[in-house]
């Protein structure tokens, strides 16, 4: 920003000087006349429309997973969105997301803040005297901008609350204490609680914040910008040679423009720090898979700072989910027992402490009375309804994280073009 104050400071003399003797005033007003004109090149609005195209196939993929999830669920009665899940040594509930149900109605309504943003920079492109003529629906835009990557993220922290639940409240994962109690690594309900629905509120408001102070930037500099159009056109059409205000009148005129450029520097600041944090966001989630899904059901995972987990938090708890589940439909299908796993975890078993012995015995005393209790036909468990539901949870389950993946991939493409792209407008 510095750089464009200097440049404008040292043509003020040379403005001064050629507007002493010929008027210089039109040929700056049609030079920025033309500049704005430039934003409205067929390759910008055709990037604008292909980002129209591609969150509208998005809508349209979202909106179909989730007709599909609610038609398959229906049959069953088991919709709901949050659900309280009471255990005997706590008085105050846990609060579950179901995972199965968030992920598409945030991504919808991602999509739409999406379609607004851009189709009101296509409008005000194409037709900029409906944006002069609409200022507060142009200055919109950039809010819908810097709230459009919020339900994703909800969505991701939800989804991996849910599936993180789903493994945290297994037995295998619960500890005796001395008195024989069952002891949880995190038991404090109102803490997880707290965890699970403040950080979405604490990203909503921030982000919701920032799309107000860009809004009430860009109204700004749109204001200044239309004093200075005025300003300009009215010295172009009451110039005079030689004329004593001429001075003043173009250092005002140099003030206006400073102050433009200091906005419009603030703007795209803003914006390109917001993109590089949703990039950051969306390759650490897609990118971070290691070694944690595996290791995430024994305990010495659980015992590591929640801080830890964050960055890897949806694709583990979503792999360790499809993994259970994947686990669960070839017991029901009789392709596998309990015992056939619980012999291949004995190595993860034998490296637990003393304390976590207990899990290791019950695991094994749960796989005997699986296999005294098996039938012997397990051809008449392949065509159960617990099989068929199975099966279509966990393809649903790949669906929703193949979806997301695409979702975030694809946002990190966009925010990587708003970062570097920045600079250049801001040069321009």
């Amino acid at each position: 920003m510095s750089a464009s104050a200097d440049l404008t400071a040292s043509a003020l003399p040379t403005l001064n000087a050629m507007a002493m003797s010929f008027n210089v005033y039109p040929m700056v007003l049609k030079y920025f006349e033309n500049r704005i004109e430039e934003l409205g090149s067929p390759s910008i609005l055709a990037y604008i429309l292909t980002l129209i195209i591609v969150h509208g196939i998005l809508l349209i993929q979202a909106t179909l997973t989730l007709v599909l999830k609610l038609s398959c669920r229906a049959k069953s009665g088991k919709l709901w969105l949050w659900r309280k899940q009471h255990l005997l040594d706590q008085e105050v509930p846990y609060l579950i997301p179901n995972g199965h149900f968030i992920i598409e109605p945030l991504q919808i309504l991602g999509c739409i803040f999406f379609e607004l943003s851009t189709l009101v920079a296509y409008i005000a492109i194409r037709w900029p005297d409906v944006a002069r003529k609409l200022p507060a629906l142009h200055a919109t835009c950039l809010f819908w901008i810097a709230v459009s990557c919020v339900p994703g993220f909800i969505g991701f922290w939800w989804s991996g609350w849910s599936a993180f639940y789903a493994l945290f409240l297994t037995p295998t994962h619960a500890s005796r204490s001395s008195h024989g109690q069952i002891a949880r690594t995190y038991h404090n309900p109102i803490l997880m609680n707290v965890v699970c629905m403040g950080v979405p509120v604490l990203i909503s408001l921030f982000f919701i914040i920032i799309g107000i102070f860009l809004t009430a930037k860009h109204e700004k500099a749109g204001e200044i910008y239309a004093t200075f159009s005025i300003q300009l056109r009215h010295l172009s059409e009451t110039w005079k040679p030689n004329d004593p205000n001429t001075v003043d009148n173009n250092r005002r005129l140099s003030a206006l423009l400073q102050r433009l450029l200091s906005e419009a520097g603030e703007i795209l600041h803003t914006l390109q720090c917001m993109a590089i944090g949703w990039a950051i966001t969306a390759i650490t989630i897609v990118t971070v898979w290691l070694r944690w899904p595996n290791k995430f059901m024994t305990r010495t995972n659980l015992m590591t700072p929640f801080s830890t987990l964050l960055s890897k938090f949806y694709v583990g708890t979503a792999i360790s989910v499809g993994k259970v589940t994947q686990r669960t439909l070839k017991m029901a299908t009789g392709r596998a027992t309990l015992i056939t796993y619980a012999s291949k975890d004995t190595k993860s078993v034998s490296q637990l402490d003393s304390s976590g012995l207990d899990d290791g015995l019950e695991l094994r005393v749960e796989s005997n009375h699986f296999q005294v209790s098996q039938p012997s036909h397990p051809s008449g468990i392949k065509k159960s309804v617990s099989a068929l539901s199975l099966r279509r949870n966990l393809y649903l389950l790949r669906a929703s994280c193949g979806l997301m993946v695409i979702y975030l991939g694809f946002n990190f493409c966009i925010s990587i073009i708003i970062a570097t792209k920045a600079p250049i407008l801001m040069m321009s």
